[in-house]
This record gives structure tokens, sequence and C-alpha cells, in this order.
């Protein structure tokens, strides 16, 4: 939330800072750096990010907002879009930006609304923050307490306002509408799965509120007003809407803890691998992660552990992952992965994979790589145990053109299931060369759980490698594959940024 004194800049700078935005303003600055990749260099959803995700990026231009505590048919308040931008959008590819300084957030809320222009038939850009008056917000009534007659009364209304024709019987999503939903622009939209689904806008009683009685401008999902319900039905059917969520799903709506630090413990000695013991006896950290695409049950989070000895630095990652996908064979396999990335500058990149001026070291690894380098490796006459296998013809050249080329990816044989790798944005992946490759790890599942180990010389004179002092902080975010819910490329969960702290 912001401060009292935050809001007063807010109002100050909303009156003028509209046309002004047009300029090399600080928030177009923090716009190209953070926002541009994905909403387009103009804000209309476009940007080179943009076919990666889904749902699909908003398109300011169209002054169409899911998020607003206004009337429906009316554009958010600034509190609203700062609200967003501070939170994300749990459950899409938004991420929290509560790491930028309040500051920081209000000018990207001032350069959004600049964007949020379209041009008419005249040819001429008009502003819809400009051309609309300001509404108030909604007052929402105090929250009832939960009891059965509530939430009796919410399925009454689940069914007369025909929620269960999308949103299914049971709220998982399944409605016989739901495969025929697209939004304004055409493009297939599924309906919230109430059950395991993240909630977009927040999973808070005032949240679902708000949902009901504003709708989701650009999608399917209408707007029921006052005129269609009642305050206190509308309280009970989200009350029913709460009770249909199972209690065992880990909500992920903030995804940055309050201070956002992980503290690398200095030990005497690092334990000595992915199982043992004594990683339990150390500090650990969840880290909430979020779906670039909708899946179903996405790992929630990832807990970590970091330690150093003086010499080397160790990140213990663990996740639940109740199927192992290792090496994939078949076409339609994918393989179960991890990844971590440290800016090299210092400052906050942009989250995917950094950017040109802040690029970022990653180290990857990979279920198939690991399996590789156990020398456990399944193959096509494995995988298809009945089928002849033609001669093989090992690490020839001829036949195996990657490996001939010196691809760090095609060794015949692995000797470190990690790779260290670099990025400066978008697109921009590149393994490091073979001598510089000064990651090592290893990754054991067990129980239904995946532990992966991560181990490097502090001390590196690596160019491209991330320096580790006490002096300073080094911003690390982390990325999950589940190659069981088909994920690869930029189809996976993520964290946002955090602080990585090196103890004394």
């Amino acid at each position: 939330m912001m401060s009292c004194d935050t809001f007063k800049y807010a109002i100050i700078l909303g009156a003028s800072v509209i046309a002004a935005s047009a300029d090399n303003s600080a928030g177009k600055l923090l716009y190209k750096q953070h926002c541009a990749s994905c909403h387009g260099v103009i804000g209309d959803g476009n940007g080179p990010a943009s076919v990666w995700l889904f749902p699909k990026p908003r398109n300011f231009s169209s002054g169409l907002f899911k998020l607003h505590s206004t009337p429906a048919g009316s554009l958010p308040t600034d509190q609203d879009l700062f609200e967003t931008i501070t939170r994300g959008m749990a459950g899409s590819s938004m991420p929290s930006f509560s790491y930028l300084s309040e500051t920081d957030r209000l000018e990207l809320v001032q350069y959004v609304k600049y964007l949020t222009a379209e041009t008419n038939a005249e040819g001429k850009s008009i502003n819809h923050f400009e051309q609309a008056k300001p509404s108030e917000p909604i007052q929402v009534p105090p929250e009832p307490p939960v009891t059965l007659q509530a939430i009796t009364r919410g399925q009454e209304m689940y069914q007369k306002l025909q929620c269960n024709t999308c949103h299914g019987e049971t709220g998982a999503g399944d409605g016989p509408s739901a495969p025929t939903l697209k939004d304004n622009w055409g493009i297939p939209l599924f309906p919230r799965d109430f059950n395991t689904g993240a909630l977009r806008g927040g999973h808070s009683g005032k949240d679902l509120y708000l949902r009901i009685a504003t709708g989701m401008a650009g999608t399917p999902m209408p707007p029921f007003g006052d005129d269609l319900i009642a305050p206190e039905d509308r309280w009970a059917l989200v009350l029913y809407i709460q009770s249909l969520r199972r209690k065992d799903i880990e909500v992920n709506d903030i995804l940055t803890p309050p201070d956002g630090n992980i503290t690398v413990q200095r030990v005497r000695q690092i334990p000595s691998g992915p199982v043992d013991p004594g990683w339990e006896r150390l500090e650990s950290f969840r880290v909430p992660l979020n779906p670039l695409w909708p899946e179903r049950d996405p790992i929630p989070a990832v807990t970590v552990h970091a330690v150093h000895d003086g010499r080397r630095i160790a990140l213990h990652c663990s996740w639940r992952d109740p199927i192992v996908n290792g090496a994939p064979v078949r076409v339609q396999d994918f393989q179960d992965s991890l990844a971590v990335q440290f800016s090299l500058t210092g400052g906050i990149p942009f989250l995917g994979m950094g950017d040109a001026q802040n690029p970022v070291n990653i180290w990857q690894w990979k279920a198939g790589w690991q399996k590789d380098t156990d020398r456990q490796r399944e193959d096509v006459d494995t995988t298809y145990a009945s089928m002849h296998a033609d001669t093989y013809f090992g690490g020839d050249p001829l036949y195996h053109t990657a490996h001939g080329a010196g691809n760090l990816n095609a060794a015949v044989v692995r000797n470190s299931p990690v790779e260290d790798a670099n990025a400066s944005g978008f697109g921009t992946f590149q393994s490091q060369s073979l001598a510089n490759q000064n990651v090592g790890g290893k990754g054991v599942w067990r129980d239904g759980h995946w532990s992966v180990v991560l181990v490097r010389d502090l001390k590196t004179r690596d160019r491209e490698d991330v320096r580790f002092t006490s002096a300073a902080a080094v911003p690390v975010a982390f990325a999950v594959w589940d190659g069981e819910n088909r994920d690869r490329n930029g189809r996976k969960v993520i964290s946002n940024w955090y602080q990585l702290r090196l103890g004394k």
C-alpha cells in the first residue's frame, strides 16, 4: 500500500505526467527495462516475449483493464494500477514489482496511463484517461462470517447466475462453455479453476467481491453489479467460491517476501550432497513460483538453502514433484529442470533473462543431464524394449554433427549435469565455453521431491561469472520446469527477484 506522502505525490504526479511521459521520463525508461518485452514498446501487448506467455500481456491501448475497484466500464484508479504493479497478477506472467521503489512504481503508473491511447478514425491519438471522468471506487461492505446458511445461499447464486456454465459444477473450470471462450482479441481464454488455480487479482474476500461486481474487462467474465445481485448475495457467492478451493493448495499472491533476502550462511563444511541431512539443520527460504503458462497443479515453490565455507558457495534447491521426468526420448516427453539466474551488475535486470544494461549469469541443471552424468540415460532401445536397434555410430562427428561442432549440450559423455551460461535479454541465452564451465552439482529424486545442489568456487577469473562478496547483495531468481506438465523453454514456473547476501 502507498504511504500518505506517496499518495499525495501520486495525485500531483497524475495531473501532469500523462502528457510529459512522451519525453524520456523515468517512467519510460523503467517501462522499457521491465515491461516492454511483454507489453510491447507502445503498450500494444505484442512484446517479443508475448508469444511464449498465456494469458497474453495486456494491450493498454484498448483501455480495458482486468483489475480495478471502480464500477464496470470505467478505468482503474491510480491506486488500482499501483497495486497491480506492486502485487503482480497471480497465475499469469505478470510478476510483482515490489522490489522497485514506490516512486518508480508511481512513475510506471503514469507511463501506463500515457500508453492507454488509441487512434481514432481521423488519425488522432485519444488517451482514455484524459477523456474519461474519474470514477470513485466501489464501497465494499464488511466481510460477513462464514456460515452454512451463507455458503448454501452462495451455491444458489452460483447456479442462478449460471457461473457453472463456464466454471463448472464443482468450480474446476470445466463448464460446457469453457472450450468456446475467447477474449476481446479472439484468443482462447480458459475460465478460472476455483479448486486449484491462482485467482486473478488476489484471493481475499474483498478481491473476489470486486471481481464479481466489476467483471474482468476484455475477458468473457461479465460484471454482476447491484442491478443484478445484492451486496449480501455477492458476499455469499464469494464464500461459496472460497469453499470450493482445495485446502492443500498453496496460494502465491504476492511473489516476493517482505524483505526479499536470502542469506548465504557461512559453515565449516558444506553438506556432502543433495540428500545430506545436514541441510535440514540450516536456515531455509521458501521461494514462491508462478506459472508462465496455465497448467494443472503447478509447482508452487522451491525451498532454498544457501551456504559457503569461505572457498565455495552452494545452493540447495528442493521442490515437490511426484513424477520423475528424466532424459526425454520420445518427442512428446520433456524433462525436469532447474535454473538460477544472477545479476552481473548488481542492478535489478528484466526478469526474462536480463537486459542489455544488466546481463545475467545462469546456472541450469537438467534431470536428463543428471542421468547422463550418472550413466543411466534412457535411449530408444530402453524406451522401446522390443524394437530392433540399428548400428550406433558413437561420437563420430559425421553422424553427430552438433557434437562434432563442439556443442556443449551434445557431448557424448557429460561430466556435469549443470550448464554455466549467460544472457542479456529475451532470446540471448548462450552457453559459456567448455573451458569456463566451472559450476558443479547433482540432483536426486526421493519421496516425491527433487533435491538439487549447485556448487561453484567463490572466486572466479571469468568475467561472465557472477561475483559473490560480503560487501554487496546479488539479485537472484529461480525457475523450475516440470516435465510431466510438458514444461520446456519459456513454459515454466518462475520466482521474482531476491537478494542473495553473503554471510561473514
